[in-house]
């Protein structure tokens, strides 16, 4: 307790490079009579700080004095600000406090030049929630059970030991170990319901290195050649990568990419409605051709 308000008192004094006994007592609850004895505690720890008395008096810190300078490079206290911002926007308050306490002892006043917001347009505090809980079950190691459905569309409840969140693609996923499969699974958190925390507590696992989901034993993946109409190039830009699209004479865009075979590519594919045709291969010209025929004979009965 002691170790935590005499670096906050030197925080402030970092930031403020003078504060009277009784601001410091007030904002740390405690008397001034102990804020003089951290005072003395951090002089003889060869802090230089001393009181002043007099108008415009109080304690103060050298102006000489810069704590980080002999640990951290500028490029290194520039990661931990950019990271703790990033941090920032899944929510968590303690890091604000931190990175406030961090910008003050690193001297940088970073100002509004970045912004991080990891959720969707439109998501609300349903989501944040989901997305708290998740966080809460992983730094309280305790199991977590909810409604879980499969890009095929099948519907399981699963009890799964969360491991770490991570941020891929522009979607987050848990990596957690199923008790239900007995293996480590990938989920999407878009399509977990019904959250809930379970009683216990989590044995210690260590979780793969990179986040892979498994793959079928019938595995295939489908070498595709796509031409996109020039009105789609905004979503061509956002879902492939500028080696595999390539700019054609009259402003189409020509697209070849691997995709696994599965009912995500599907829908997909056709979610880009005329703005899209498909080279090759051939049978997935005739799939989309069918689904398309399904889709007209729900609008011409």
């Amino acid at each position: 307790m002691k170790n935590g308000r005499l670096f906050e008192i030197l925080y402030l004094l970092v930031e403020k490079r003078a504060v009277t006994a009784g601001e410091l007592a007030q904002r740390l609850e405690v008397s001034e009579r102990t804020i003089y004895r951290d005072i003395d505690a951090l002089s003889a720890a060869g802090i230089p700080v001393y009181a002043q008395k007099g108008k415009g008096g109080g304690i103060r810190l050298m102006d000489q004095f810069v704590l980080d300078r002999a640990l951290l490079s500028q490029e290194q206290q520039d990661e931990i600000l950019f990271a703790l911002q990033a941090i920032l926007a899944t929510g968590g308050a303690e890091e604000g406090s931190t990175l406030a306490q961090l910008s003050a002892l690193f001297r940088r006043d970073g100002g509004d030049w970045l912004e991080v917001d990891f959720s969707d347009w439109g998501s609300g505090a349903a989501e944040r929630e989901s997305f708290s809980l998740v966080k809460r079950s992983i730094l309280e190691r305790r199991p977590l059970s909810f409604l879980y459905y499969s890009s095929a569309g099948e519907q399981s409840r699963r009890v799964v030991e969360p491991a770490r969140l991570v941020f891929k693609a522009g979607c987050w996923y848990l990596s957690a170990f199923c008790r239900t499969r007995q293996d480590w699974r990938i989920f999407r958190l878009v399509r977990m319901e019904d959250l809930s925390l379970e009683a216990g507590a989590c044995p210690p696992r260590t979780p793969p290195e990179q986040l892979e989901a498994p793959l079928p034993g019938d595995y295939r993946g489908a070498d595709l050649q796509l031409c996109f109409a020039p009105s789609a190039a905004w979503r061509v830009r956002d879902y492939f990568h500028p080696r595999e699209v390539t700019p054609l004479p009259d402003g189409h865009l020509l697209v070849r990419c691997t995709f696994p075979e599965d009912q995500w590519l599907l829908s997909f594919l056709l979610s880009f409605g005329s703005q899209l045709e498909v080279l090759s291969p051939a049978y997935w010209r005739d799939i989309l051709a069918e689904e398309l025929k399904k889709s007209l004979d729900i609008y011409e009965t």
